[in-house]
């Protein structure tokens, strides 16, 4: 049974005797992918913080912008929550669109990775069990679904949780001194 390879597999090396396994093979390249995804886990998560920040970065660049429009809406009568509401709306935009466009672009290297053969041949080399990239009709990248609607919606929620602190700061803008500020 394939269950038990791993069982037997242990024994055998108990008694000291020499054997081979696929599973080894598995393994080790179970091992290779796991290296892999941190990598690119690590790489992601740096890509998110600079994105987080440049996000928050826009939401006050367009603070500053709009200083003025703030400031008359609060003297309008406009509610705190309303003017939050608005920017973070913006941050979340932000986050969907964007995140739209992530999507796009990774289906699309995935596409170019399980089709196109130089980059089969690039990936190949980089891993150590390259030749499981260059079998023929070998799938190598998929993206479920379920993961790209969640990384979609974590997008659109870091998007908002990076607005939220130029929101807040909007929110306790001055009226008066927003409408004297010049332009």
């Amino acid at each position: 049974s394939v269950d038990a390879v791993q069982d037997v597999s242990k024994e055998l090396m108990e008694l000291g005797v020499g054997y081979y396994s696929p599973m080894e093979w598995v393994n080790t390249i179970r091992k290779q992918i796991q290296t892999m995804q941190a990598f690119l886990g690590f790489i992601g998560a740096i890509s998110l913080l600079v994105a987080a920040l440049s996000i928050a970065n826009t939401m006050m660049m367009s603070i500053y912008e709009r200083t003025r429009e703030i400031g008359v809406m609060k003297v309008l009568g406009c509610r705190l929550g309303n003017i939050r509401v608005m920017f973070l709306s913006e941050a979340a935009y932000i986050g969907v669109f964007g995140g739209a466009l992530g999507l796009v672009v990774s289906y699309l290297l995935s596409y170019a990775l399980n089709t196109v053969e130089a980059l089969q041949r690039l990936a190949g080399s980089i891993m150590q069990s390259g030749d499981m990239f260059t079998q023929e009709g070998a799938t190598v990248s998929i993206i479920p679904p379920a993961l790209a609607f969640g990384t979609w919606v974590f997008v659109v929620l870091i998007s908002i949780g990076s607005g939220f602190y130029p929101a807040q700061r909007a929110t306790r803008l001055s009226s008066l001194a927003a409408i004297r500020s010049a332009d």
